[in-house]
């Protein structure tokens, strides 16, 4: 036997004992699995819900304009998540809003923002980092400008997604040519938010929710079977004596052959004990004349109003006979089906 089919077969003795201990179980601990299924739900559900408020939480900071600088600079730190390098579906999104609080009094002015991957967000290598950014060709060196006319007053959105590592900040007023604004009075805060637990806290919670499904379906199964249990239960003794007596009745069917049935109608009397009332040959005093009938297209609804005012009365074994209207006898012998119709007897 190949390795796949002792995996089988053991997989179907599993099955096979796990059945055969669900139908062991008494009515106690059918509940007790019940109720565990059903706390099983609602936790896996609980723990999804925290996870996935968890992986929408944000991490805040902020930064201030520094007026010797001329800019606003933050070393954000560490940012964590899955370490996979370039522009993917694992990346960390960070969301800002620059306030332009007291804009420079110049025609043609914006803001620009940096975030750029450094451990050391005072190294003199930033500079060169930020000419890089503008390029565009790094991921870890990431640069955008506004996208609408800046005003005093007004804030503007930025979004960047970003690999996990040291990160710093700069964020300031450019001119046409996309160079620093350096005149004194100006200022801009930013206010910012990280989602570093969003993949981590989103595949958990989605896990959980699947424990969650297998849970209540669970708690179904177990349902569905305490429910029969407990059904069958509280059906009455004798409620359940008739059913099986007339299961089998039905499945039976009549005992015996069916006995001959009569040849006239009930109280007719015999030749036997009669006779005839007049000389060999000629017809009895009593006897009806009789006429012929004139066939009409009427005959077949008569025939059919005969039949459905026939009765059927029992004989012994089970067995039917119909009456017709007129007291003579069908000699077909009928029996009675599951549905209480009478239909011929097939021997």
């Amino acid at each position: 036997m190949t390795e796949e089919e002792l995996d089988a077969a053991g997989a179907l003795a599993v099955d096979e004992d796990q059945d055969e201990l669900m139908e062991e179980m008494s009515i106690e601990e059918r509940k007790e699995r019940l109720k565990k299924a059903r706390w099983n739900v609602f936790l896996y559900l609980g723990v999804a819900a925290i996870l996935f408020f968890f992986a929408l939480f944000p991490m805040p900071f902020s930064a201030d304009y520094d007026d010797f600088g001329k800019s606003a600079e933050k070393d954000i730190g560490l940012v964590w998540g899955l370490p996979v390098e370039g522009e993917d579906l694992f990346d960390v999104p960070m969301r800002l809003t620059v306030s332009a609080d007291s804009a420079p009094v110049l025609p043609d002015i914006n803001i620009a923002v940096y975030v750029i991957q450094q451990d050391d967000c005072t190294d003199y290598t930033l500079s060169e980092k930020m000419e890089e950014a503008k390029t565009g060709d790094s991921h870890d060196a990431q640069y955008q400008e506004a996208s609408e006319r800046v005003l005093e007053g007004g804030t503007y959105d930025f979004e960047f997604n970003i690999d996990p590592g040291q990160y710093c900040l700069i964020a300031q007023y450019i001119d046409g040519n996309s160079t620093k604004i350096t005149t004194s009075g100006n200022a801009l805060s930013v206010k910012g938010k990280l989602y570093p637990n969003q993949f981590f806290g989103g595949v958990l919670g989605l896990l959980c929710l699947g424990l969650s499904a297998f849970a209540f379906v669970g708690a179904q199964k177990h349902g569905t079977m305490l429910r029969k249990i407990l059904e069958g239960e509280n059906e009455s003794t004798e409620s359940k004596v008739l059913s099986e007596a007339s299961k089998a009745r039905i499945a039976a069917g009549p005992g015996g052959a069916p006995p001959a049935g009569p040849s006239g109608p009930p109280g007719a009397p015999s030749d036997e004990q009669t006779g005839p009332s007049g000389p060999p040959g000629s017809p009895p005093t009593d006897a009806p004349t009789t006429e012929p009938v004139a066939e009409t297209s009427d005959a077949p609804e008569a025939t059919t109003t005969v039949a459905d005012e026939a009765t059927y009365e029992p004989a012994e074994n089970g067995y039917f006979f119909r009456k017709m209207p007129d007291g003579t006898y069908d000699q077909t012998v009928y029996v009675q089906n599951a549905e209480g119709s009478y239909v011929p007897h097939e021997g």
